[in-house]
């Protein structure tokens, strides 16, 4: 019974082992499908990641080869905008010490106002030109630099030898180095031609002593160009005499003449052993749009076109016929309309035709130098003295409310008569009443000054102007004037240049009111010193800004470039 027990169990039907096969087949079918489906989903969710890291890729790739053309392609469209504006505005910085390259700035409001057209033309090949000396060099970039600022102003350099029949296009024939300045305008129908030539000489200024020495000797600089035969010539013999460049003052007076319809032209007279050459003055009137010019009265006419003539102090009288001339430009044929400034000095002869003339405009120079009590009225001695009391007439262009005039010797200039018929005389320049006028002497070995009792005490004129009137057929009213300084250190190179006082913005401003002209505000241009301070880089310098630029910013941009792209590659 065991056995059969045991054979049943052991013992299986066909079906249902069969149905344990298939249910196991089934169930390992299953097993494996579900490994596929995971692997399946695994390779397919590992695929979308490949496409999606693609993609990006592609994406963070296609991203940066669109900016690097887009930075080329600006690159490219500024490099070719600023080259295009700088060809037409060249760029240039002026790292002088002196700004010796640059115009001042009430020059620049001056030149940028311009609305004529000047052709400035520089008679010299660029080159040559600007590599003669440095004050040359000065000259061609401010001629530059005034194209930039105003387009009006156009410039060109020719040259003589290479282009010599340029010369016919001009009245008076042009030299080499000379520059001019032309303006074209229409008259009634014709064209005129207003041409203003500035010379090698006209773009320095010499020192005062060197200028002293061609007066004493009787001469005029002009004359002393000629005698050494020319002005390149004069330089080279003289150069060393330079003191500062004068070429803003130049330029500036040519713009203004050339544009000017009604432009002011004066004549400073000299060959009477003058004490003063007015160096600065002239400057100071140039710069302010006035032709100056000069002559030596004793052998030559005053020119027909002078409307002021300037007497520089002269240490002997003028002869009758000098004399002569004067009253007969004052006269102007009985059309009045002139004008002239006398200046006297302590350093004087006696000069009784010269004082007799001055009479006739009801003006005197007197005896000793004024002085002042009140130490709060003069510097260091009592002859070198502040004024303050300052007519009202011709103060227009005076900057300052309560103008201070600095002097020092100054003669009184005497009122004679208040009115006269049709002449009237009035004082401009008037010390306070606690004044004195004293003889003077100075110490030759050490300058000391020491003053004498007093002459006259009570307020005394520095200086005064003396008018003849006239009446025209319309009814207006026309002035020959005579302005009369008892000093040349009014019109002093120091005290113009002083800023603390106002000398220069004073006189030129009475003088505009002379003369009807109308001025830039305030343009007064100070002379600048070129020697020793002209930039001219050296060969360390070269070094530094060539491998500055060729090697160290090329390998900065090519540094920064690799780090870029190490990134965005491990991105």
């Amino acid at each position: 019974m065991d056995t059969n027990e045991n054979n049943e169990r052991v013992s299986v039907s066909n079906e249902e082992l069969l149905a344990g096969v298939i249910e196991s087949e089934k169930k390992a079918k299953q097993e494996e499908n579900t490994e596929n489906s995971d692997k399946k989903k695994k390779k397919d969710k590992n695929k979308t990641k490949e496409v999606r890291g693609t993609a990006k890729k592609l994406k963070h790739g296609t991203m940066a080869t669109v900016l690097t053309c887009v930075f080329i392609a600006l690159v490219v469209l500024v490099n070719v905008v600023t080259t295009m504006i700088f060809d037409r505005y060249p760029i240039s910085i002026d790292l002088t010490q002196n700004k010796i390259y640059s115009v001042t700035d009430k020059t620049e409001k001056y030149v940028k106002s311009i609305d004529t057209d000047v052709l400035v033309t520089v008679f010299a090949d660029e080159e040559t030109f600007e590599g003669y000396n440095s004050y040359t060099k000065q000259a061609s970039e401010l001629i530059k630099n005034y194209s930039k600022l105003n387009h009006h102003i156009t410039y060109r350099f020719v040259d003589i030898d290479s282009n010599p029949e340029i010369t016919k296009d001009y009245e008076t024939t042009p030299t080499q180095f000379e520059i001019y300045f032309e303006t074209k305008a229409d008259a009634d129908g014709k064209e005129i031609k207003r041409v203003k030539s500035v010379g090698m000489i006209d773009l320095v200024k010499f020192k005062d002593d060197f200028l002293s020495q061609i007066t004493e000797s009787g001469m005029t600089l002009e004359l002393a160009v000629q005698q050494y035969g020319g002005e390149l010539n004069f330089l080279y013999y003289f150069g060393a005499y330079v003191e500062s460049s004068n070429a803003e003052q130049a330029f500036t007076s040519a713009l203004m003449t050339v544009t000017d319809p009604n432009p002011v032209y004066v004549t400073l007279v000299t060959g009477s052993n003058e004490l003063t050459a007015l160096t600065y003055f002239q400057s100071l009137l140039a710069a302010n749009g006035y032709d100056v010019n000069s002559i030596d009265i004793t052998s030559q006419d005053i020119p027909e076109e002078t409307d002021v003539i300037v007497i520089p102090a002269p240490r002997a009288d003028y002869t009758p016929e000098d004399v002569e001339k004067l009253s007969a430009f004052l006269n102007n044929d009985g059309n009045l309309g002139k004008q002239m400034i006398y200046v006297a000095s302590y350093g004087q002869e006696e000069t009784p035709n010269l004082d007799e003339f001055l009479a006739e405009y009801g003006i005197s120079v007197g005896e000793g130098v004024i002085c002042e009590k009140d130490a709060a009225r003069y510097y260091n001695e009592p002859c070198t003295t502040l004024v303050d009391v300052v007519s009202e007439n011709f103060t227009q262009d005076v900057q300052s409310d309560d103008p201070k005039i600095m002097s020092t010797l100054c003669r009184p200039v005497n009122v004679l008569f208040d009115e006269q018929g049709m002449n009237v005389c009035e004082a401009y320049l008037t010390s306070t009443s606690s004044a004195y006028t004293a003889q003077i002497s100075v110490s030759t070995t050490t300058g000391e000054i020491a003053v004498g009792d007093a002459l006259s005490k009570g307020a005394q004129n520095y200086a005064a102007m003396g008018s003849k009137a006239k009446f025209t057929d319309d009814n207006d009213t026309v002035y020959s004037n005579v302005l009369v300084l008892g000093s040349e250190a009014l019109l002093s190179d120091y005290y113009l240049q002083f800023n603390r006082y106002q000398n220069a913005e004073y006189f030129v401003s009475v003088l505009n009111g002379m003369t009807g002209k109308t001025t830039i505000e305030g343009l007064t241009i100070q002379p600048k010193s070129i020697t020793g301070n002209a930039f001219d880089i050296n060969e360390s310098q070269k070094s530094r800004l060539k491998w500055t630029f060729c090697l160290i910013v090329p390998a900065c941009v090519l540094i920064v470039g690799i780090i870029v792209w190490v990134r965005r590659k491990n991105r």
